[in-house]
């Protein structure tokens, strides 16, 4: 491991602004020469090679996206949710207390602690799914994201400023508030060598009025909701943070859960391609177990925050409540094919969630404006947290082994940066002692820019076409693992449903004020092997099915030229749908014009299909024709699922009219007949 230099360090700047091209990623409009700026290291000039595509671990994905039906079971004992005696301790305590909470930056996080989020499990999955071990970044079709600092701040309420987590302390006051909770540890457990269970030690100090009560509760805290090891019982690593933390110390809470959080997501992720190798039949009785200790919950609350399809109805919350407030014990959107619906997010994704005015609750102050703030001894505190987030640098988390790479400069949009080519950075993880000292390095630089929180950042055309790359490595990957694997005896679901929600709940796929409809598709077969009826809603009230073709792969097209001849030329794959967007349209005369077109530009930009050549294809080893058409039908899944939301639209919009004219006409009869 090559580590980086002092003169490095020393010179090293976060941010640099240089005039390139830029276009939007998510519109097809033309590239305009601008002054961008951009998370450091980047590749700046134009004379340096593309780097290599960062690695990606071997793809395995199970044929359809059921993770209840896998052999997969997943124990989440740091998704922790409050019972009434946490509460009811937090009451007694934080009259006295909550100043020194507040001077440790610990508020925000032992009241969100008092909240509960229902664990969305095919959510967690899904997101596991598209981890990138190698970069700590979800990698989906569209880009690169993933939780980062920020995240961990402002939803988590953990400072990312302060004492290393492990910090013992060095005055004789703290060694003695740690020697007095070990005591008591001591006479809780008796003469038996023995745990402590959580529950006991909460009854043994609760309401005691005992000097080190308040160390007690806050130990009770971080092993509950923050540093969970060992399930349901006192954790004494976690008592010199309590001692510091009830004296009103700061300690770096943030990097270290944000590390748990990127250990555990490789855990997953492994886990689950561990759990594809049990699909034959002389494995069907065999499970892959694994236990995630960190509060996975955030990695729910993130994605919640970002993708609208899945975004359960928030709360209201006031001007002095956490932001995790706002998803306290909300019912969330049950959407059965999660992984086609992250796959499809795109545009959609929310970049900058934090930037936006929730409840009449304004943003971080620093956001409203654009502006370069000189870096020096007066920084504030939420300036400071703020450079951390945009930094590259080691987590040290608690525990051994538990540091990680944090790599922020691959989602700068995420900051309100502009994108370019993300360059390797070198790994500072010898020790825990290395790699804080490269966590908390001097911030140099001059000055910092901060975007305004109207801003909407861009890539660079260089990236666009290093992400294009991207893309294609990522879809073959994803291939390889559907197509190249036996069949399971396993029960499969005959329906694949998109949406699917009981009467009552949030549905996703229909707006607000419109009542389901049933719309059926009938696509031509292709190569012969299609259903006559590819896809189908059900009649039932309140429930929204599709069933695609075969598995999970829906095909809505005719390939032609997918001969020897053609691959052995270089061709490119031809494609020719068997619906035309006025059929799909169904029936459009009874809206106005406007309406009709805007409609049909829509359902026609859905149609639209890249050209797959013979050498982005050819690598993967297989024939060029079956690669092809596999290719396609991947891309076309996504495609068709955001038809069907374009459908189901223009169904419900023409139903609301229909009845709104009903309506009218039913009280002109009323005038009417009240005059005769």
């Amino acid at each position: 491991m090559v580590e980086p230099t002092g003169n490095e360090i020393e010179n090293e700047t976060i941010i640099e602004e240089r005039e390139e091209l830029m276009v939007s990623p998510f519109a097809n409009g033309k590239p305009c020469l601008r002054a961008a700026h951009f998370l450091k290291p980047t590749l700046s000039s134009i004379h340096e090679p593309i780097p290599d595509l960062f690695p990606l671990s071997p793809s395995s994905l199970h044929y359809i996206f059921c993770p209840e039906q896998w052999p997969l079971k997943v124990s989440f004992t740091g998704w922790s949710n409050p019972k009434k005696a946490w509460v009811f301790w937090i009451d007694i305590l934080r009259p006295v207390y909550q100043p020194i909470w507040e001077k440790a930056g610990i508020f925000e996080a032992i009241m969100s602690s008092t909240y509960s989020t229902k664990r969305y499990y095919n959510l967690v999955i899904g997101l596991a799914e598209k981890w990138n071990p190698g970069t700590n970044t979800f990698i989906f079709p569209w880009g690169e994201t993933t939780i980062s600092l920020e995240d961990v701040l402002i939803l988590g309420g953990y400072s990312v400023v302060g004492f290393p987590v492990t910090f013992s302390g060095d005055s004789q006051e703290l060694r003695e508030a740690q020697d007095k909770l070990v005591t008591e540890h001591k006479n809780i457990r008796g003469d038996t060598w023995r745990k402590i269970f959580l529950t006991e030690w909460m009854d043994y100090f609760i309401g005691s009025g005992r000097d080190i009560e308040h160390e007690a509760f806050l130990s009770w805290w971080l092993t509950r909701f923050v540093f969970q090891d060992s399930v349901g019982f006192i954790c004494k690593r976690v008592f010199p943070i309590a001692c510091l933390l009830a004296r009103g110390q700061v300690v770096a809470l943030g990097p270290a859960v944000l590390a748990s959080i990127y250990r555990d997501l490789t855990l997953l992720k492994e886990t689950i391609a561990d759990s594809t190798k049990y699909r034959s039949t002389e494995f069907d009785d065999c499970v892959s177990k694994v236990t995630l200790c960190s509060p996975m919950k955030l990695v729910q609350l993130w994605a919640w925050e970002r993708f609208p399809a899945l975004q359960p109805n928030p709360n209201v919350i006031q001007e002095f409540d956490p932001r995790s407030a706002r998803w306290n014990s909300v019912k969330f959107v049950k959407v059965e094919n999660v992984r086609m619906v992250l796959d499809s997010a795109g545009d959609t994704f929310g970049w900058r969630p934090y930037a936006k005015i929730v409840n009449n609750r304004q943003c971080l102050e620093f956001y409203e404006k654009e502006e370069w703030v000189s870096i020096d001894r007066n920084l504030i505190k939420e300036l400071v947290s703020f450079a951390l987030c945009l930094r590259p640098s080691e987590l040290v988390g608690l525990g051994p082994g538990c540091i990680q790479q944090y790599l922020p400069h691959r989602v700068a949009m995420q900051f309100g940066i502009d994108q370019d080519v993300p360059s390797h950075v070198a790994r500072s993880n010898k020790s825990p002692e290395i790699a804080w000292n490269n966590y908390l390095r001097p911030i140099n630089g001059g000055k910092l820019y901060i975007p305004s929180r109207f801003f909407r950042s861009d890539v660079t055309v260089r990236y666009l076409e290093w992400w294009k790359m991207v893309s294609m490595l990522v879809q073959q990957d994803v291939i390889k693992g559907i197509v190249r694997r036996k069949r399971s005896s396993r029960k499969r679901p005959r329906q694949i449903p998109w949406v699917k929600a009981k009467k009552g709940e949030n549905e996703a796929s229909i707006p607000p004020g419109f009542l389901p409809k049933l719309i059926t598709v009938k696509p031509e077969p292709f190569i012969d092997e299609l259903e006559p009826e590819a896809f189908e809603v059900s009649k039932q009230k309140g429930n929204v099915i599709t069933r695609p073709v075969g598995h999970d792969n829906c095909f809505l097209v005719k390939a032609q030229g997918h001969s020897s001849s053609m691959a052995d030329t270089g061709g490119s794959v031809k494609m020719e749908f068997s619906m035309t967007p006025a059929q799909t349209a169904i029936d459009i005369k009874d809206q106005s014009e406007e309406t009709a077109r805007v409609r049909r530009e829509a359902i026609e930009s859905e149609f639209e299909c890249s050209m797959y050549s013979k050498d982005n294809i050819s690598k993967n080893g297989e024939s060029s024709s079956t690669f092809e058409v596999n290719m396609i039908a991947s891309t076309l899944e996504v495609r068709v699922a955001r038809l069907e939301r374009i459908v189901s639209d223009l169904m419900q919009h023409r139903s609301l009219e229909e009845i709104q004219a009903k309506k009218t006409a039913k009280e002109n009869l009323a005038i009417v007949n009240l005059y005769i």
